[in-house]
C-alpha cells in the first residue's frame, strides 16, 4: 500500500479534536458554495473527500455527490455514516475508473496533490479529463508553493484553532505531530509542492486551462486553489 495511503488508513492525529474535524469542514463546504450552491443540481466528484463531514450540505447543491478516497478505512466509515443519504455515492477505486465519459459537472480536488506523486497526478488529470462534460469544471485547492515557509503553516493552522477555539489542543497536536513518524513519512514518501506556473502547466498538459482562483478553498489563506476547463480540440492541437 503506497505510504501515504496507508497513514490515511490507520489513527493519526492530523485533526486534534473533533472541534477542529467540525470547523475544517465547515469552513470547506462555506467555501464551496460559490462553485455548488445550494439548489443547484450539478453531479459533483469530491476526489480524496477524507472523513466528508460537510458531505451532506454539499449535496444540497447536487443531483449526485461522488465521494473517492484512496483509503479504505475512511471510504467505509464515509459510506456508512452517509447510508441514508440517496444524494451521496462513496466510490472505489473500481466504481471511479468505470464513471462514464462526460458525465460529471464539476471535480473537486482539496488538499489532495500534496500527496501524490507527480505520475500520479498526471493519470488523475486524465480520468478527470475523460469523465468531466465539455463545459465541466475542476477545482484544485490547497496546493502548497515550495516556497513556503513552514512557520506560515504553522501560524496559520493556530489562528485557524484560536478562531475556532481549540488552539489549547491545537498546540499539544503540534507537539504530538513533531515527534511522530509524519515528519519522517513527508521525507521518505514525499509531498509534493508546486509553485502557480507548474501547477499551470501540469493542468495543460493534462488538457486543461488553468487559472488562479483570488483566494484558497480551506483554512489556509496563504495556499492556491486553481480552476480548469477542457480545453478545445482546437486549442489541445495547438499546444501539441
Amino acid at each position: 500500500m503506497d505510504p501515504w495511503i496507508d497513514f490515511w488508513n490507520r489513527p493519526n492525529a492530523i485533526y486534534v479534536n473533533q472541534r477542529n474535524i467540525d470547523a475544517h469542514f465547515d469552513c470547506i463546504v462555506r467555501d464551496l458554495r460559490e462553485f455548488v450552491p445550494p439548489g443547484d443540481t450539478k453531479v459533483v466528484l469530491d476526489f480524496g473527500c477524507g472523513e466528508a463531514v460537510g458531505a451532506s450540505r454539499l449535496a444540497d447543491g447536487c443531483s449526485t455527490l461522488y465521494l473517492y478516497d484512496a483509503a479504505p478505512a475512511v471510504r467505509d466509515r464515509v459510506r456508512e455514516r452517509l447510508a441514508g443519504d440517496r444524494r451521496i455515492k462513496v466510490l472505489d477505486g473500481n466504481g471511479l475508473h468505470h464513471l462514464p465519459a462526460a458525465s460529471v459537472d464539476l471535480v473537486l480536488v482539496v488538499s489532495v496533490v500534496q500527496y501524490m506523486a507527480r505520475d500520479e497526478l498526471s493519470d488523475a488529470l486524465r480520468l478527470w479529463h475523460r469523465i468531466l462534460k465539455p463545459d465541466g469544471a475542476l477545482i484544485i485547492a490547497d496546493v502548497i508553493d515550495p516556497a513556503t515557509p513552514i512557520h506560515v503553516d504553522v501560524r496559520s493552522q493556530l489562528a485557524f484553532a484560536r478562531k475556532n477555539g481549540f488552539l489549547v489542543a491545537a498546540l499539544g497536536g503540534l507537539v504530538r505531530m513533531f515527534f511522530s513518524n509524519y515528519r519522517d513519512l513527508r521525507n521518505r514518501a514525499g509531498f509534493a509542492m508546486y509553485r502557480q506556473e507548474e501547477m499551470l502547466g501540469m493542468l495543460r498538459s493534462g488538457g486543461f486551462e488553468g487559472t488562479v482562483l483570488p483566494r484558497n478553498i480551506g483554512p489556509g489563506a496563504h495556499r492556491k486553489a486553481f480552476r480548469a476547463r477542457k480545453l478545445t480540440k482546437q486549442a489541445r492541437a495547438a499546444a501539441e
